[in-house]
């Protein structure tokens, strides 16, 4: 449904896709515009004109209400012209977000715009090919995998990492022994907060490749996936990256390879791992009700005591810490072995003084001389008084000599 010419949207469009997507691609720019454009032809209004309705309309809810049947409308005609639910779908929601910007979400029964349909003709990864294209990688792309499989961004999220927040967590972690660091983390498109973790192996990939660029650049870049300038990767470099790799790793694919699968191998793995639709939802960042996130305020924490259960799931390479114990338990664990080993020393060496006195002391004296005339030890000390049997033992241990 492209336009041979846009003539219902002007300076309020322009201006709203430049602040809503200030990093999206020329392509991406034209397929926004033109849906809005399309949106407002079947409308009958210019984007002006819409706004102007909106701003003389005295119940917005009402408003809200009449638009919101005229987007499910604008979403049936693109069925209607044989466009794939998916593609309804995005010209749909175009204006829902242009109208959640700019004056008011629009109300629309659930269920009367269809969800989207899994992508058909896609690979789907397994751990074990994960594992293979870990192996094969270099600092980098390590760093992507591991990250790209624990956090589940999309491509456009992952992109944009900021390097100085993810260097924080980085170094907290490492410097406070946190195997699975947890944090809050924004969509900044849809404004939705997902409940992230970093594991293990993320926490010291990305740790290899900040020193890694830090030292071959000279200086940091403002992004965590930094390019050979200043700038972030691309979608289309991630995309080639991850297919890189597949043919490294000499991976057998059954469809198409995009980063989008990381995510998608991230929502299983949560499903394997025990996590409910809610637990999914808020680590992947996806969008709950207002009305049901009222009743769901421990869920960021449940997420996080439960995340190491997925690791196992997700993991890229091998693990020492097979039962996910804190560095610090484990510390506490060898600091009480010592002790009881020090314990046992001092029991062993009691007994052995039991052993020592409770022999004729004419027999034990009888010993003494036999023993220190064989290896040529004086029974005498310093200070005139005789070895005591330990003693003599001790200093023929000091001469190398087992009695």
């Amino acid at each position: 449904m492209k336009q041979a010419k846009w003539n219902k949207i002007g300076s309020i469009t322009e201006q709203w896709v430049k602040d809503s997507y200030p990093t999206a691609k020329a392509k991406d720019v034209w397929k926004i515009k033109d849906r809005l454009n399309a949106w407002f032809e079947f409308i009958g209004l210019t984007d002006s004109e819409f706004m102007e309705q909106y701003k003389r309309a005295k119940d917005k809810t009402q408003w809200s209400k009449d638009i919101g049947f005229k987007a499910v409308a604008f979403y049936n005609s693109m069925i209607q012209q044989g466009y794939a639910v998916n593609t309804a779908r995005s010209y749909a929601s175009t204006p829902r977000a242009f109208c959640r910007d700019m004056c008011i979400p629009l109300i629309v029964h659930k269920g009367k715009i269809k969800k989207p349909q899994t992508a058909k003709g896609e690979h789907e990864f397994t751990r074990e090919e994960l594992a293979k294209m870990f192996y094969v990688a270099d600092v980098r792309d390590k760093a992507i995998l591991s990250c790209g499989v624990c956090l589940g961004y999309n491509v456009e999220q992952f992109s944009l990492m900021p390097r100085d927040y993810f260097e924080g967590l980085v170094n907290k972690a490492i410097a406070e022994k946190i195997d699975f660091i947890g944090f809050d983390y924004e969509r900044k498109k849809e404004g939705v907060e997902s409940r992230s973790h970093l594991t293990p192996e993320a926490r010291d990939s990305l740790k290899a490749w900040f020193d890694y660029i830090d030292k071959k650049k000279g200086f940091k870049s403002e992004w965590v996936w930094c390019n050979g300038n200043s700038g972030h990767l691309t979608e289309d470099a991630l995309n080639d990256i991850l297919k890189a790799l597949v043919t490294k790793a000499n991976i057998t694919t059954t469809g198409k390879i995009r980063f989008h699968l990381l995510r998608k191998f991230l929502t299983d793995a949560l499903h394997d791992s025990g996590f409910d639709s809610w637990e999914i939802k808020r680590v992947l960042g996806k969008e709950i009700p207002t009305t049901d996130d009222t009743y769901l305020k421990g869920l960021s924490r449940r997420v996080s005591a439960k995340f190491p259960q997925v690791y196992d799931n997700i993991r890229l390479s091998g693990y020492a810490n097979k039962n996910h114990l804190r560095i610090e338990e484990l510390e506490a664990k060898i600091t009480q072995l010592e002790i009881e080993n020090e314990n046992k020393t001092i029991e062993i060496a009691t007994l052995k003084r039991i052993i020592e006195y409770s022999i004729p002391k004419e027999r034990l004296q009888d010993a003494i001389q036999k023993l220190a005339k064989e290896y040529e030890i004086s029974i005498l000390k310093e200070d005139g008084s005789e070895m005591t049997y330990s003693e003599l033992v001790e200093a023929i241990k000091k001469l190398r000599v087992k009695p």
